[in-house]
């Protein structure tokens, strides 16, 4: 067993010297026309290019090069996967702070992308994720890892049966460039989104997951976004290259959505669209 846990718990960083601040305004942006949302609804995924300001990217990494040794140190978490902002509301004081990392959510255009394709304004988060992928072992390198290699989020494992997991749309942003596969990417399985993953936790459990074909290693400028279906199985790419890649995910929550009870679950499992609201054609 790891000597770290995957677990919320194991993986949360402590609090921020600016917890409890309040979230200042940000400007209303329009929608992008130039959104492909039709692709979305396709393959499950979308990049959005300059989805957030070099300014924004850049308070954002530096907060991160400040905190890593803190967040990785002996008795904290993981030295790659650092979490905050659980069960986050974005109307209200940052409960833990880590304002550079949150406000990169709260980016005109990428807030605006959201609501094209949520059809409603992010509301929470059920946590965010500031994801690294170092540079693999020379010797492990241009290995191909099997086809069914992949997760969808939420807990189907010994430590229960969470699934699908508590958010509307998984949003991950770029602090690093990863423009070419091997360099970590994001590796997603277009259209897996749209299959009948009632039996995901089960297969999990007895490693039989189903092989639903080619991956995918999303290519990501500094400033990219890539956004999500919940559904959408993916994984983390090795990394090839000489360079660590850092991706921050969000998982957004939307208003008016009860992500505790089972019917919740049960109605995504059966209509994949059960909340988002994008349309069938563009």
């Amino acid at each position: 067993m790891s000597e770290y846990l995957y677990t919320h718990d194991a993986l949360t960083v402590p609090r921020g010297d600016d917890a409890g601040q309040l979230l200042a305004p940000r400007p209303p942006c329009d929608a992008d026309s130039q959104l492909d949302v039709a692709a979305f609804r396709d393959r499950g995924f979308l990049i959005l290019k300059d989805a957030a300001a070099s300014d924004a990217i850049a308070r954002a990494a530096a907060y991160v090069a400040t905190h890593e040794a803190c967040w990785s140190a002996p008795s904290g978490t993981r030295p790659d996967d650092w979490r905050m902002h659980r069960d986050q509301r974005l109307d209200a004081p940052v409960a833990d702070g880590h304002l550079p990392i949150l406000d990169l959510l709260r980016e005109p255009r990428l807030a605006a992308a959201i609501r094209c394709l949520a059809g409603a304004e992010a509301h929470a988060v059920s946590y965010t994720q500031v994801a690294r992928r170092t540079p693999a072992p020379r010797k492990a390198r241009r290995k191909n890892l099997p086809d069914t290699s992949y997760h969808i989020d939420g807990e189907a494992n010994a430590s229960g049966a969470r699934f699908p997991d508590v958010f509307s749309l998984l949003v991950a942003v770029a602090l690093t460039p990863h423009e070419r596969p091997g360099m970590g990417n994001l590796t997603v399985f277009p259209q897996g989104h749209l299959r009948d993953w009632r039996q995901y936790p089960d297969w999990k459990r007895d490693k039989a997951l189903p092989d639903i074909g080619r991956p995918y290693e999303v290519p990501l400028g500094v400033g990219d976004a890539v956004l999500c279906h919940p559904l959408l199985p993916h994984r983390g790419g090795r990394n090839d290259s000489e360079s660590s890649r850092d991706l921050v995910f969000f998982r957004v929550q939307l208003a008016g959505i009860d992500y505790a009870t089972p019917e919740r679950a049960a109605a995504l499992l059966a209509d994949p669209w059960a909340e988002l609201r994008v349309p069938s054609s563009a």
